[in-house]
Protein backbone atom coordinates (compact mmCIF):
# COMPACT_ATOMS: atom_id res chain seq x y z
CA UNK A 1 0.00 0.00 0.00
CA UNK A 2 1.18 3.41 -0.94
CA UNK A 3 -1.12 5.79 0.97
CA UNK A 4 -0.03 9.97 1.77
CA UNK A 5 -1.66 9.86 5.22
CA UNK A 6 -1.39 13.54 6.71
CA UNK A 7 -2.70 14.21 10.55
CA UNK A 8 -4.42 10.68 11.61
CA UNK A 9 -2.62 10.57 14.59
CA UNK A 10 -4.00 8.42 17.41
CA UNK A 11 -3.22 9.40 20.83
CA UNK A 12 -3.58 9.12 24.31
CA UNK A 13 -6.50 11.06 26.20
CA UNK A 14 -5.36 13.30 28.60
CA UNK A 15 -5.39 12.35 31.78
CA UNK A 16 -4.66 8.49 29.96
CA UNK A 17 -7.78 6.60 30.01
CA UNK A 18 -9.05 3.14 28.63
CA UNK A 19 -9.76 5.22 25.35
CA UNK A 20 -8.07 6.82 22.52
CA UNK A 21 -8.35 9.89 20.20
CA UNK A 22 -7.89 9.81 16.41
CA UNK A 23 -6.54 13.64 15.60
CA UNK A 24 -8.20 14.73 12.05
CA UNK A 25 -6.59 14.61 8.98
CA UNK A 26 -7.06 13.06 5.84
CA UNK A 27 -5.37 9.75 3.61
CA UNK A 28 -5.09 9.98 0.25
CA UNK A 29 -4.71 6.61 -2.06
CA UNK A 30 -4.92 6.50 -5.98
CA UNK A 31 -7.79 8.96 -6.99
CA UNK A 32 -9.62 8.43 -3.50
CA UNK A 33 -9.58 10.72 -0.27
CA UNK A 34 -10.47 9.53 2.53
CA UNK A 35 -11.14 12.60 5.37
CA UNK A 36 -11.29 12.74 9.21
CA UNK A 37 -12.68 16.55 9.83
CA UNK A 38 -12.52 16.76 13.63
CA UNK A 39 -11.06 14.46 16.73
CA UNK A 40 -12.78 11.32 17.63
CA UNK A 41 -12.50 9.24 20.39
CA UNK A 42 -12.63 5.87 20.93
CA UNK A 43 -13.03 3.44 23.98
CA UNK A 44 -10.81 0.31 24.49
CA UNK A 45 -12.12 -2.56 26.24
CA UNK A 46 -9.84 -4.02 29.11
CA UNK A 47 -8.10 -6.75 28.13
CA UNK A 48 -9.20 -8.66 31.54
CA UNK A 49 -8.25 -12.02 32.90
CA UNK A 50 -8.53 -15.35 32.92
CA UNK A 51 -9.09 -18.18 36.06
CA UNK A 52 -7.63 -21.60 35.36
CA UNK A 53 -8.72 -24.22 38.45
CA UNK A 54 -7.73 -27.51 38.98
CA UNK A 55 -4.63 -27.52 36.30
CA UNK A 56 -2.54 -30.68 37.08
CA UNK A 57 1.07 -29.95 37.27
CA UNK A 58 4.22 -31.98 37.93
CA UNK A 59 6.35 -30.09 39.95
CA UNK A 60 9.93 -29.76 38.42
CA UNK A 61 12.54 -27.33 39.68
CA UNK A 62 13.27 -26.29 43.20
CA UNK A 63 13.55 -23.01 44.60
CA UNK A 64 15.06 -21.21 47.42
CA UNK A 65 13.52 -17.99 47.47
CA UNK A 66 10.28 -16.55 45.37
CA UNK A 67 10.23 -14.75 43.01
CA UNK A 68 11.56 -18.05 41.39
CA UNK A 69 12.39 -16.74 37.95
CA UNK A 70 11.55 -18.74 34.41
CA UNK A 71 11.20 -22.07 34.91
CA UNK A 72 12.02 -23.19 30.93
CA UNK A 73 9.67 -23.68 27.90
CA UNK A 74 6.64 -26.36 28.04
CA UNK A 75 3.07 -27.12 26.77
CA UNK A 76 1.00 -24.30 28.92
CA UNK A 77 -2.25 -25.46 31.61
CA UNK A 78 -3.39 -28.39 32.49
CA UNK A 79 -1.09 -31.13 31.91
CA UNK A 80 1.89 -28.74 31.29
CA UNK A 81 3.49 -25.70 32.83
CA UNK A 82 1.46 -23.09 34.42
CA UNK A 83 0.45 -19.98 31.99
CA UNK A 84 2.72 -16.46 32.58
CA UNK A 85 1.92 -13.49 33.50
CA UNK A 86 -0.10 -14.76 36.89
CA UNK A 87 -2.45 -12.31 38.49
CA UNK A 88 -0.49 -11.87 41.83
CA UNK A 89 -2.31 -13.55 45.11
CA UNK A 90 -4.68 -15.72 43.04
CA UNK A 91 -2.05 -18.49 43.03
CA UNK A 92 -3.28 -21.80 45.48
CA UNK A 93 -1.23 -25.08 45.13
CA UNK A 94 -2.85 -28.87 46.25
CA UNK A 95 -1.94 -31.75 46.34
CA UNK A 96 -3.28 -34.08 43.35
CA UNK A 97 -6.85 -34.87 44.96
CA UNK A 98 -7.36 -31.39 46.33
CA UNK A 99 -6.50 -32.53 50.29
CA UNK A 100 -4.17 -30.92 51.21
CA UNK A 101 -3.26 -27.14 50.26
CA UNK A 102 0.62 -26.05 50.43
CA UNK A 103 1.99 -23.04 51.63
CA UNK A 104 3.98 -20.53 49.79
CA UNK A 105 7.54 -20.05 50.52
CA UNK A 106 7.12 -22.75 52.96
CA UNK A 107 6.15 -25.33 50.58
CA UNK A 108 6.79 -24.15 47.60
CA UNK A 109 8.19 -20.84 45.78
CA UNK A 110 6.61 -19.03 43.07
CA UNK A 111 7.05 -16.58 40.26
CA UNK A 112 3.70 -14.15 39.15
CA UNK A 113 5.54 -13.12 35.98
CA UNK A 114 6.99 -16.01 34.56
CA UNK A 115 4.33 -18.71 35.46
CA UNK A 116 6.78 -20.43 37.84
CA UNK A 117 5.91 -23.31 40.76
CA UNK A 118 8.78 -24.63 42.35
CA UNK A 119 9.33 -26.94 45.21
CA UNK A 120 11.03 -26.05 48.32
CA UNK A 121 14.05 -28.29 50.39
CA UNK A 122 12.47 -29.20 53.65
CA UNK A 123 8.74 -28.70 52.37
CA UNK A 124 5.84 -31.18 51.90
CA UNK A 125 6.00 -31.44 48.14
CA UNK A 126 8.11 -34.01 46.97
CA UNK A 127 10.09 -34.72 43.71
CA UNK A 128 8.15 -34.90 41.09
CA UNK A 129 4.72 -34.64 42.83
CA UNK A 130 1.50 -34.13 40.74
CA UNK A 131 -0.59 -31.00 42.11
CA UNK A 132 -3.51 -29.19 41.69
CA UNK A 133 -3.32 -25.45 40.59
CA UNK A 134 -5.78 -22.65 41.11
CA UNK A 135 -4.47 -19.05 39.64
CA UNK A 136 -5.56 -16.60 37.24
CA UNK A 137 -3.81 -14.88 34.43
CA UNK A 138 -3.72 -11.30 32.91
CA UNK A 139 -4.72 -11.51 29.36
CA UNK A 140 -3.38 -9.58 26.62
CA UNK A 141 -4.72 -7.78 22.88
CA UNK A 142 -4.24 -6.03 20.33
CA UNK A 143 -7.01 -3.73 18.78
CA UNK A 144 -6.54 -2.07 15.23
CA UNK A 145 -7.70 1.42 15.16
CA UNK A 146 -9.25 1.36 11.38
CA UNK A 147 -10.02 4.02 8.98
CA UNK A 148 -12.91 2.84 6.96
CA UNK A 149 -13.57 4.11 3.11
CA UNK A 150 -16.35 6.05 4.22
CA UNK A 151 -14.36 8.69 6.71
CA UNK A 152 -15.71 6.37 9.67
CA UNK A 153 -13.26 5.29 12.50
CA UNK A 154 -13.59 2.12 14.47
CA UNK A 155 -12.06 -0.72 16.56
CA UNK A 156 -11.21 -4.08 15.84
CA UNK A 157 -10.61 -6.54 18.59
CA UNK A 158 -7.67 -8.62 18.26
CA UNK A 159 -7.93 -12.52 20.27
CA UNK A 160 -6.41 -13.41 23.23
CA UNK A 161 -5.43 -16.33 22.45
CA UNK A 162 -3.29 -18.25 20.66
CA UNK A 163 -4.37 -20.85 17.58
CA UNK A 164 -3.19 -23.00 19.30
CA UNK A 165 -4.04 -23.42 23.11
CA UNK A 166 -1.12 -24.95 24.66
CA UNK A 167 1.03 -21.65 23.67
CA UNK A 168 1.73 -18.95 25.89
CA UNK A 169 -1.45 -16.00 25.79
CA UNK A 170 0.98 -13.90 23.33
CA UNK A 171 -1.36 -13.10 20.52
CA UNK A 172 -1.37 -11.12 17.31
CA UNK A 173 -2.94 -7.79 16.36
CA UNK A 174 -6.09 -8.67 14.44
CA UNK A 175 -6.18 -8.84 10.38
CA UNK A 176 -7.93 -6.44 9.02
CA UNK A 177 -9.40 -6.49 5.38
CA UNK A 178 -11.88 -3.46 5.07
CA UNK A 179 -10.10 -0.43 6.10
CA UNK A 180 -6.95 1.39 7.00
CA UNK A 181 -5.12 0.44 10.15
CA UNK A 182 -3.76 3.50 11.65
CA UNK A 183 -2.60 2.01 15.15
CA UNK A 184 -2.37 -1.04 16.87
CA UNK A 185 -3.41 -0.49 20.74
CA UNK A 186 -1.72 -2.84 23.21
CA UNK A 187 -3.57 -3.44 26.05
CA UNK A 188 -3.74 -6.11 29.18
CA UNK A 189 -1.64 -7.06 31.70
CA UNK A 190 -3.70 -5.46 34.45
CA UNK A 191 -3.15 -1.91 33.04
CA UNK A 192 -5.93 0.26 33.27
CA UNK A 193 -5.08 3.08 30.76
CA UNK A 194 -4.34 3.27 27.68
CA UNK A 195 -0.49 5.16 27.62
CA UNK A 196 1.10 7.12 25.00
CA UNK A 197 4.61 6.89 25.80
CA UNK A 198 5.95 10.39 26.74
CA UNK A 199 8.04 9.91 29.33
CA UNK A 200 9.52 13.01 30.98
CA UNK A 201 12.72 14.52 33.29
CA UNK A 202 12.35 16.71 36.34
CA UNK A 203 14.82 18.19 38.62
CA UNK A 204 13.95 17.89 42.89
CA UNK A 205 17.20 20.29 43.33
CA UNK A 206 16.79 23.56 42.75
CA UNK A 207 20.32 24.26 41.49
CA UNK A 208 20.46 20.59 38.90
CA UNK A 209 21.95 21.26 35.98
CA UNK A 210 19.53 20.35 33.07
CA UNK A 211 19.46 16.85 31.88
CA UNK A 212 18.44 14.87 28.61
CA UNK A 213 16.36 12.15 28.06
CA UNK A 214 17.24 9.91 25.78
CA UNK A 215 15.74 6.43 24.03
CA UNK A 216 12.41 4.94 24.39
CA UNK A 217 10.96 2.96 27.29
CA UNK A 218 9.97 -0.45 26.48
CA UNK A 219 8.25 -1.56 29.72
CA UNK A 220 4.75 -1.85 29.71
CA UNK A 221 4.40 -0.76 33.68
CA UNK A 222 4.41 2.82 33.97
CA UNK A 223 7.18 3.81 36.57
CA UNK A 224 8.66 6.82 38.44
CA UNK A 225 12.46 7.00 38.14
CA UNK A 226 14.21 8.67 41.19
CA UNK A 227 18.00 9.37 40.26
CA UNK A 228 20.20 10.78 43.13
CA UNK A 229 23.74 11.92 42.32
CA UNK A 230 26.46 12.57 44.31
CA UNK A 231 29.31 15.09 43.10
CA UNK A 232 32.61 14.02 44.03
CA UNK A 233 34.95 17.30 43.18
CA UNK A 234 37.63 16.05 41.82
CA UNK A 235 36.46 12.73 41.24
CA UNK A 236 33.48 10.91 39.24
CA UNK A 237 30.42 11.52 40.06
CA UNK A 238 28.64 8.89 42.19
CA UNK A 239 24.64 8.06 41.72
CA UNK A 240 21.83 5.58 42.39
CA UNK A 241 18.46 4.61 40.88
CA UNK A 242 15.08 3.47 42.72
CA UNK A 243 11.63 2.95 40.52
CA UNK A 244 8.16 2.44 41.57
CA UNK A 245 5.82 0.30 39.76
CA UNK A 246 4.71 -3.41 39.35
CA UNK A 247 8.02 -5.22 40.98
CA UNK A 248 8.12 -8.55 38.22
CA UNK A 249 7.48 -11.90 39.68
CA UNK A 250 6.77 -10.63 43.40
CA UNK A 251 3.26 -9.07 42.69
CA UNK A 252 4.69 -6.47 45.07
CA UNK A 253 4.40 -2.22 44.08
CA UNK A 254 6.88 -0.44 45.40
CA UNK A 255 6.48 3.07 46.72
CA UNK A 256 8.67 6.15 47.16
CA UNK A 257 9.74 4.98 50.92
CA UNK A 258 10.66 1.43 49.97
CA UNK A 259 12.40 1.49 46.88
CA UNK A 260 14.76 -0.79 45.91
CA UNK A 261 18.18 0.91 45.07
CA UNK A 262 20.76 0.12 42.63
CA UNK A 263 24.21 -0.05 44.04
CA UNK A 264 26.29 3.20 43.49
CA UNK A 265 28.09 3.49 40.44
CA UNK A 266 30.40 6.23 39.07
CA UNK A 267 29.48 7.88 35.50
CA UNK A 268 31.13 10.95 33.82
CA UNK A 269 29.26 14.27 33.36
CA UNK A 270 27.97 14.55 29.58
CA UNK A 271 27.74 10.75 28.91
CA UNK A 272 24.29 9.07 28.75
CA UNK A 273 24.26 6.16 31.37
CA UNK A 274 21.39 3.60 31.35
CA UNK A 275 18.12 4.03 33.41
CA UNK A 276 18.08 0.80 34.64
CA UNK A 277 16.25 -0.43 38.26
CA UNK A 278 17.22 -2.94 40.45
CA UNK A 279 14.66 -6.48 40.15
CA UNK A 280 13.65 -8.95 42.39
CA UNK A 281 16.07 -11.40 40.32
CA UNK A 282 19.05 -9.68 41.70
CA UNK A 283 20.34 -8.13 38.76
CA UNK A 284 19.11 -4.85 36.68
CA UNK A 285 16.66 -4.38 33.78
CA UNK A 286 17.25 -1.56 31.77
CA UNK A 287 13.93 -0.67 29.77
CA UNK A 288 15.95 1.55 26.85
CA UNK A 289 15.80 5.23 28.68
CA UNK A 290 19.08 6.94 28.91
CA UNK A 291 20.43 9.88 31.02
CA UNK A 292 22.63 12.73 30.51
CA UNK A 293 24.05 15.18 32.33
CA UNK A 294 26.52 18.18 32.12
CA UNK A 295 29.06 19.21 34.60
CA UNK A 296 27.26 21.22 37.34
CA UNK A 297 29.18 25.20 37.21
CA UNK A 298 32.01 25.62 39.42
CA UNK A 299 30.45 26.34 43.12
CA UNK A 300 27.48 23.43 42.77
CA UNK A 301 29.73 20.66 42.64
CA UNK A 302 29.42 19.75 46.01
CA UNK A 303 25.31 19.47 46.65
CA UNK A 304 23.53 16.39 46.10
CA UNK A 305 21.25 16.11 42.79
CA UNK A 306 17.95 14.23 42.61
CA UNK A 307 15.95 13.75 39.28
CA UNK A 308 12.58 11.84 38.44
CA UNK A 309 11.66 10.60 35.57
CA UNK A 310 7.88 9.67 34.70
CA UNK A 311 8.39 6.45 32.34
CA UNK A 312 5.47 6.42 30.42
CA UNK A 313 4.40 3.02 28.49
CA UNK A 314 3.96 3.46 24.71
CA UNK A 315 0.65 1.24 24.17
CA UNK A 316 -0.51 2.93 20.78
CA UNK A 317 2.05 1.91 18.04
CA UNK A 318 1.79 3.89 14.99
CA UNK A 319 1.11 2.00 11.56
CA UNK A 320 0.74 5.49 9.18
CA UNK A 321 4.30 4.68 7.88
CA UNK A 322 3.06 0.91 6.96
CA UNK A 323 0.79 2.88 5.12
CA UNK A 324 2.50 4.98 3.08
CA UNK A 325 4.38 1.78 2.64
CA UNK A 326 7.13 0.59 4.74
CA UNK A 327 7.51 -3.14 5.09
CA UNK A 328 9.02 -5.25 8.02
CA UNK A 329 11.70 -7.10 5.26
CA UNK A 330 12.76 -3.85 4.06
CA UNK A 331 14.05 -2.76 7.66
CA UNK A 332 16.30 -5.26 7.81
CA UNK A 333 19.92 -4.52 6.13
CA UNK A 334 21.46 -6.57 3.38
CA UNK A 335 24.93 -6.22 2.88
CA UNK A 336 28.30 -7.48 0.90
CA UNK A 337 25.64 -9.63 -0.92
CA UNK A 338 28.28 -9.77 -3.80
CA UNK A 339 29.83 -12.80 -1.68
CA UNK A 340 26.72 -14.98 -2.33
CA UNK A 341 27.07 -14.67 -6.10
CA UNK A 342 28.99 -18.02 -6.92
CA UNK A 343 26.61 -19.75 -4.89
CA UNK A 344 23.45 -18.11 -6.54
CA UNK A 345 25.59 -19.19 -9.86
CA UNK A 346 25.44 -22.65 -8.92
CA UNK A 347 21.93 -22.76 -7.93
CA UNK A 348 21.39 -21.69 -11.00
CA UNK A 349 23.47 -24.29 -12.79
CA UNK A 350 21.64 -26.94 -10.93
CA UNK A 351 24.81 -28.49 -9.42
CA UNK A 352 23.97 -30.12 -5.66
CA UNK A 353 25.14 -27.73 -2.71
CA UNK A 354 24.42 -27.92 0.76
CA UNK A 355 24.09 -25.45 3.59
CA UNK A 356 25.12 -25.33 7.52
CA UNK A 357 22.67 -23.39 9.60
CA UNK A 358 25.42 -23.20 12.65
CA UNK A 359 24.11 -21.04 15.92
CA UNK A 360 21.78 -21.62 18.48
CA UNK A 361 18.27 -22.22 19.35
CA UNK A 362 16.73 -19.73 16.98
CA UNK A 363 18.12 -21.85 13.92
CA UNK A 364 18.16 -24.92 15.69
CA UNK A 365 14.43 -24.84 16.29
CA UNK A 366 13.40 -21.74 14.06
CA UNK A 367 10.82 -21.89 11.24
CA UNK A 368 13.15 -19.68 9.22
CA UNK A 369 16.25 -22.50 8.18
CA UNK A 370 13.57 -24.38 6.23
CA UNK A 371 11.76 -21.65 4.60
CA UNK A 372 14.98 -20.81 3.17
CA UNK A 373 15.40 -23.61 2.17
CA UNK A 374 11.64 -24.17 0.10
CA UNK A 375 11.88 -20.79 -1.37
CA UNK A 376 15.50 -21.72 -2.37
CA UNK A 377 14.16 -25.15 -4.12
CA UNK A 378 10.77 -22.95 -5.82
CA UNK A 379 13.27 -20.84 -7.22
CA UNK A 380 15.96 -23.41 -8.08
CA UNK A 381 13.59 -26.66 -9.07
CA UNK A 382 16.58 -28.32 -11.11
CA UNK A 383 19.12 -27.59 -8.32
CA UNK A 384 19.83 -30.31 -5.77
CA UNK A 385 19.37 -28.50 -2.75
CA UNK A 386 20.45 -30.06 1.22
CA UNK A 387 20.66 -28.74 4.31
CA UNK A 388 22.69 -29.96 7.40
CA UNK A 389 20.81 -28.07 10.32
CA UNK A 390 23.97 -28.37 13.51
CA UNK A 391 23.02 -25.56 15.52
CA UNK A 392 22.67 -26.81 19.60
CA UNK A 393 20.16 -24.53 21.25
CA UNK A 394 21.62 -22.51 24.22
CA UNK A 395 25.16 -22.56 23.00
CA UNK A 396 27.36 -19.15 22.60
CA UNK A 397 30.28 -18.81 19.76
CA UNK A 398 32.66 -19.54 22.14
CA UNK A 399 30.82 -23.32 22.27
CA UNK A 400 30.32 -23.78 18.89
CA UNK A 401 33.74 -22.94 17.53
CA UNK A 402 34.54 -26.46 19.14
CA UNK A 403 32.32 -28.35 16.78
CA UNK A 404 33.07 -26.24 13.97
CA UNK A 405 35.22 -29.13 12.40
CA UNK A 406 33.54 -31.66 13.15
CA UNK A 407 29.82 -31.65 13.11
CA UNK A 408 29.87 -27.83 10.74
CA UNK A 409 32.91 -28.36 7.86
CA UNK A 410 32.57 -32.16 8.04
CA UNK A 411 29.05 -31.77 6.38
CA UNK A 412 30.71 -30.46 3.62
CA UNK A 413 28.85 -27.22 3.25
CA UNK A 414 29.10 -24.62 0.36
CA UNK A 415 27.12 -22.16 2.46
CA UNK A 416 27.63 -21.68 6.26
CA UNK A 417 24.73 -19.49 8.01
CA UNK A 418 26.27 -18.32 11.09
CA UNK A 419 23.46 -17.46 13.52
CA UNK A 420 24.87 -16.38 17.51
CA UNK A 421 24.14 -12.75 18.82
CA UNK A 422 21.43 -13.46 21.17
CA UNK A 423 23.51 -16.00 22.90
CA UNK A 424 26.75 -14.02 22.68
CA UNK A 425 25.59 -11.29 23.76
CA UNK A 426 23.92 -13.01 26.95
CA UNK A 427 26.49 -14.76 27.99
CA UNK A 428 28.70 -11.88 29.66
CA UNK A 429 31.81 -12.81 27.55
CA UNK A 430 33.69 -9.06 27.06
CA UNK A 431 33.70 -8.35 23.61
CA UNK A 432 37.13 -8.88 22.71
CA UNK A 433 36.33 -12.34 23.18
CA UNK A 434 33.78 -12.41 21.51
CA UNK A 435 34.85 -11.00 18.39
CA UNK A 436 37.95 -13.11 18.78
CA UNK A 437 36.37 -16.15 19.01
CA UNK A 438 34.04 -14.84 15.75
CA UNK A 439 36.99 -14.13 13.56
CA UNK A 440 38.59 -17.51 13.96
CA UNK A 441 35.02 -18.89 13.06
CA UNK A 442 35.16 -16.74 9.89
CA UNK A 443 38.85 -17.22 9.23
CA UNK A 444 38.24 -21.18 9.27
CA UNK A 445 34.36 -21.50 7.04
CA UNK A 446 36.01 -19.18 4.22
CA UNK A 447 39.99 -20.95 4.39
CA UNK A 448 37.60 -24.09 4.08
CA UNK A 449 36.26 -22.54 0.95
CA UNK A 450 32.65 -22.31 1.72
CA UNK A 451 30.36 -18.72 1.31
CA UNK A 452 29.27 -17.59 4.63
CA UNK A 453 26.59 -15.41 5.90
CA UNK A 454 25.57 -13.91 9.04
CA UNK A 455 22.25 -14.00 10.09
CA UNK A 456 21.45 -11.42 13.27
CA UNK A 457 18.15 -13.31 14.00
CA UNK A 458 15.94 -11.51 16.93
CA UNK A 459 16.20 -10.15 20.34
CA UNK A 460 15.40 -10.96 24.26
CA UNK A 461 13.23 -10.41 26.59
CA UNK A 462 15.74 -7.88 29.01
CA UNK A 463 13.74 -9.27 32.10
CA UNK A 464 15.77 -12.75 31.56
CA UNK A 465 19.20 -11.47 32.07
CA UNK A 466 20.86 -8.48 32.87
CA UNK A 467 22.90 -8.49 29.57
CA UNK A 468 18.97 -9.06 27.53
CA UNK A 469 19.17 -5.19 27.24
CA UNK A 470 18.45 -3.89 23.55
CA UNK A 471 21.38 -1.40 24.27
CA UNK A 472 23.76 -4.05 24.87
CA UNK A 473 22.39 -6.71 21.88
CA UNK A 474 23.13 -3.48 20.01
CA UNK A 475 27.24 -3.22 20.78
CA UNK A 476 27.53 -7.16 19.89
CA UNK A 477 25.13 -6.97 16.84
CA UNK A 478 27.68 -3.81 15.45
CA UNK A 479 30.70 -6.01 16.50
CA UNK A 480 29.21 -8.79 14.22
CA UNK A 481 28.17 -6.32 11.52
CA UNK A 482 31.53 -4.79 11.06
CA UNK A 483 33.31 -7.98 11.14
CA UNK A 484 30.74 -9.17 8.73
CA UNK A 485 32.19 -6.08 6.53
CA UNK A 486 35.70 -6.62 7.46
CA UNK A 487 35.72 -10.06 5.67
CA UNK A 488 33.23 -9.67 3.09
CA UNK A 489 30.55 -12.12 4.21
CA UNK A 490 27.05 -11.39 3.71
CA UNK A 491 25.48 -10.05 6.47
CA UNK A 492 21.47 -10.43 7.28
CA UNK A 493 20.45 -7.89 10.26
CA UNK A 494 17.67 -9.52 11.54
CA UNK A 495 17.96 -7.36 14.78
CA UNK A 496 16.88 -4.46 13.10
CA UNK A 497 13.50 -5.27 12.51
CA UNK A 498 12.96 -6.98 15.92
CA UNK A 499 14.71 -3.65 17.64
CA UNK A 500 11.63 -1.50 15.41
CA UNK A 501 8.71 -3.54 15.52
CA UNK A 502 6.68 -0.84 17.34
CA UNK A 503 7.25 0.75 13.88
CA UNK A 504 5.23 -2.01 12.27
CA UNK A 505 2.79 -1.90 15.06
CA UNK A 506 4.12 -4.80 17.22
CA UNK A 507 5.11 -4.91 21.03
CA UNK A 508 8.23 -6.94 21.29
CA UNK A 509 7.51 -9.11 23.98
CA UNK A 510 4.23 -10.64 22.21
CA UNK A 511 6.76 -11.57 19.03
CA UNK A 512 8.43 -14.11 21.70
CA UNK A 513 6.10 -17.09 21.09
CA UNK A 514 8.06 -20.08 22.23
CA UNK A 515 9.31 -18.97 26.16
CA UNK A 516 8.77 -14.77 26.35
CA UNK A 517 12.01 -15.24 26.60
CA UNK A 518 14.34 -15.51 23.00
CA UNK A 519 11.83 -17.33 20.76
CA UNK A 520 10.23 -15.99 18.07
CA UNK A 521 7.79 -18.97 17.15
CA UNK A 522 6.02 -21.11 18.90
CA UNK A 523 6.84 -23.84 21.50
CA UNK A 524 4.26 -26.04 19.88
CA UNK A 525 3.19 -24.81 16.55
CA UNK A 526 6.95 -23.69 14.97
CA UNK A 527 4.69 -21.86 12.49
CA UNK A 528 3.10 -19.60 15.01
CA UNK A 529 4.51 -15.94 14.60
CA UNK A 530 5.16 -14.04 11.55
CA UNK A 531 8.74 -12.92 12.30
CA UNK A 532 10.73 -15.90 11.17
CA UNK A 533 8.87 -15.52 7.78
CA UNK A 534 9.95 -11.82 7.76
CA UNK A 535 13.58 -12.79 8.30
CA UNK A 536 12.97 -15.63 5.87
CA UNK A 537 12.06 -13.17 3.18
CA UNK A 538 15.07 -11.54 3.88
CA UNK A 539 17.52 -13.71 3.85
CA UNK A 540 15.71 -15.05 0.27
CA UNK A 541 16.28 -11.31 -1.00
CA UNK A 542 20.29 -11.95 -0.07
CA UNK A 543 20.42 -15.23 -1.36
CA UNK A 544 18.54 -14.53 -4.91
CA UNK A 545 19.58 -10.90 -5.40
CA UNK A 546 16.30 -10.65 -6.39
CA UNK A 547 12.76 -9.85 -5.23
CA UNK A 548 12.29 -12.80 -2.99
CA UNK A 549 9.04 -14.70 -2.56
CA UNK A 550 6.59 -13.67 -0.06
CA UNK A 551 5.69 -15.68 2.55
CA UNK A 552 3.13 -14.07 4.85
Amino acid sequence: MNAQVSGLSVVSTAPASMAVVVQPGFLTIADRVVEVPREVKLPIRPAGRRQYSDQVYTIRGVGAVSPSWWNGEDIRGSGGAPYQRMVPGTLSVYSSDRGTKYAPDVDYTYDYHWGTVKRMSGGRIADGETLSLDYAVWLCRYDAIVLREDGSLTVVEGDVDAPEARELLLPEPPLVRDGFVLAHIFTGWGQSCVYGGESSLSSMSTSSPPGALRGRYEDMVRRTYYVEIEPKPGGSPQLRIGATGEDYGTGLTPTRESLRWTAPRTFEWDEEFPLVMETAYGFEVDWGLGLAFPRPPQGDEDGRLQFTIEAIPEMIMDRRSVLAGDAPAASIPLEQTAHLAGFRQAMAAGRPLRIAFFGESATRAGLWPYQVMEGLRTRYPDAKLFSSNVAVGGEQSAMGIHRLEKEGLAAAPDLVVLEYLINDACSGHVEADIERTVRAILERILEYGAACMIVMANGVNPLFTKYGSKRHIRRIYALYRRLAAEYGVAFVGGFDYFDNLHRFGKYFVTELKGNMVNHTFGNEDTGWGPFDRVLGEAMLEAMLGTESLQFV
